[in-house]
């Protein structure tokens, strides 16, 4: 026990003296997640289906054993997304390569040349550093403009991935309460943005689409 808690403060001596990590930046995650997907069109990869507001791996997902809809909680999606960027930093050795691990799996990441991996953390770390103008993949939907999206240099430039806002339920509040309070969107949108689901408790967070 005592080797373990040496080994946890080594980890976070070295995550201080690091960037922050990936899972700090949701929107990145989900933005460079739709790019990959987009990019990756009629393989496997396209077809992933990640899961909660920080695209959690579902191979990785189905070993916590959580219903479905708790992943939409943003507080534990969290701390799952930090647990997760932790086993691939042990596996992997390197907190960049989790990084990308996180993104887009470790398999995906081993499967990889050394080229390829530093060209994907390069644009990844350069959209950490500009957070407004880079939170928010430029996801084209359209394949006669897929080679506009972005290039290897540049990473991922954030633009059609909606914005959110963060709102804690409050004691009293019913979704129709907080539809009120959100008057620019529809009650659908809102129950979508709770996973679907039209009950809600205190304390939870919901992330409003901006």
């Amino acid at each position: 026990m005592r080797r373990y808690g040496w080994i946890l403060l080594g980890i976070m001596g070295c995550m201080a003296q690091a960037a922050q990590p990936i899972y700090y930046f949701p929107s990145l995650i989900r933005g460079s997640q739709l790019l990959w997907q987009h990019e990756q069109a009629g393989s496997p990869n396209a077809a992933v289906h990640f899961v909660g507001p920080f695209g959690l791996h579902p191979v990785a997902v189905a070993k916590f054993g959580y219903p479905m809809e708790a992943y939409q909680d943003s507080a534990l999606a969290f701390h799952l997304a930090e647990h997760l960027w932790l086993e691939y930093y042990c596996a992997l050795g390197d907190s960049s390569q989790a990084d990308l691990a996180l993104v887009m799996g470790p398999a995906f990441v081993r499967q990889q040349g050394v080229e390829e991996v530093s060209g994907a953390i390069r644009a990844l770390e350069g959209a950490k550093k500009d957070p407004q103008a880079g939170l928010h993949a430029r996801f084209v939907a359209s394949s006669s403009t897929s080679t506009a999206s972005a290039t290897p240099s540049q990473g991922p430039h954030l633009g059609a991935i909606p914005r959110y806002e963060r709102y804690t339920v409050q004691p009293g509040d019913s979704l129709w309460k907080i539809h009120q309070k959100f008057p620019q969107h529809s009650l659908a949108s809102l129950v979508e943005a709770n996973g679907g689901r039209e009950t809600i408790y205190v304390g939870q967070v919901l992330h409003i689409p901006l």
